[in-house]
């Protein structure tokens, strides 16, 4: 299923660098042909392959009114800052920007369409935390869907789900099977252009919400991807990813996983992956059997030696492929993927 093509300008005003423009950054990787343009006066005469050590030479500019000499038609803002709100001194931007006719994509929690000087433009701005109208709890679509469902999981919160969902499509795809990825945060969405941000839906609808994204995309690709939040396991991040479990019924996961990450962030060590497995396994079984069918390695920290060594050793220990998908890819866990849910296709 084709994403239509976007000349991307993204802001990220004086936030360019690997932390503190996760969305920028998603959009860099995963649409980089599209990407004509970055914001940041911070870093003005640079390319994104020097800050950020990719995205070759899209070039970065200091202000709104030099990225439309690049003639972008979307302005996607790139950052996220706590709390979420829009930072007043954006707003002139933004609106030389609206006024030129280019749409502004936001994934922050203050809605920009919300903001007084900026209302008139509503029908250009897509605000991507916005929760859809008519949601509903689950409805138990998944016992007639026509596609399979695969959700990426986590060993702790933020260790690369999105990713691990994006490289394998991207595998899949290589070896000859076509997949729909669906987004769950502002992020995927914007590289997908479909999704909900289920942590902006009221939790009697988190199940559905999801549930229902799939059904608008069920039967249209052999296989979806659905992007995963949180962790099972994170105290505090652990009701997204229930809900998740359950509103997608996944025939498969995929596991993310940080090997040099010992403790999540309230400190507090981090379970053995054969307990992760087990629990995500149990949490299907009332329903349906869904295996883990590999794992994506998210090598922060490790040597390109050290994390070939670490992914020998969890295959040693827990009998799934394993491989870092983006930085030492060989397609092991889109194999076991087609092998498991779709042997015909096996030569």
């Amino acid at each position: 299923m084709e994403i239509k093509k976007r000349r991307f300008a993204l802001y990220a005003q004086n936030r360019l660098h690997s932390l503190g423009s996760k969305t920028a950054n998603g959009l860099i990787l995963f649409r980089t042909d599209e990407v004509q343009v970055i914001i940041d006066a911070s870093k003005a005469g640079q390319t994104a392959q020097d800050v950020l050590g990719y995205g070759g030479d899209i070039p970065i500019v200091a202000h709104m009114s030099e990225a439309l000499q690049y003639q972008p038609d979307v302005l996607a803002i790139g950052i996220a800052p706590i709390g979420g709100a829009v930072n007043p001194d954006w707003i002139p931007e933004l609106r030389i920007a609206l006024e030129a006719g280019v749409k502004v994509w936001s994934g922050l929690h203050q809605f920009v369409g919300d903001i007084e000087d900026l209302e008139k433009f509503r029908s250009l701005i897509w605000d991507v935390r916005k929760p859809p109208a008519g949601l509903k709890v689950s409805q138990g679509s998944w016992r007639n869907r026509k596609s399979k469902v695969i959700l990426t999981i986590g060993s702790d919160a933020n260790v690369g789900k999105m990713t691990t969902a994006l490289m394998l499509q991207k595998h899949l795809k290589d070896i000859g099977l076509d997949s729909i990825f669906v987004g769950t945060g502002q992020t995927g969405m914007m590289i997908s252009g479909k999704g909900v941000a289920v942590d902006a839906v009221v939790s009697d609808f988190t199940n559905g919400s999801i549930e229902a994204e799939i059904d608008k995309v069920d039967g249209q690709a052999p296989l979806i991807i659905v992007e995963g939040q949180g962790a099972v396991t994170h105290m505090g991040y652990s009701g997204v990813t229930m809900g998740l479990i359950h509103g997608a019924m996944p025939d498969a996961y995929i596991l993310a996983h940080q090997p040099s990450r010992l403790k999540d962030d309230y400190d507090h060590p981090l379970p053995d992956l054969k307990l992760v497995i087990d629990i995500h396994k149990t949490l299907m079984k009332p329903f349906k059997s869904t295996e883990v069918l590999g794992i994506n390695l998210y090598s922060k920290d490790l040597t390109p030696e050290e994390s070939q060594r670490t992914c020998q050793e969890i295959y040693a220990d827990v009998g799934l492929p394993v491989e870092d998908m983006v930085k030492a890819p060989k397609r092991i866990v889109a194999e076991n993927v087609l092998r498991n849910l779709f042997p015909d296709t096996m030569p």
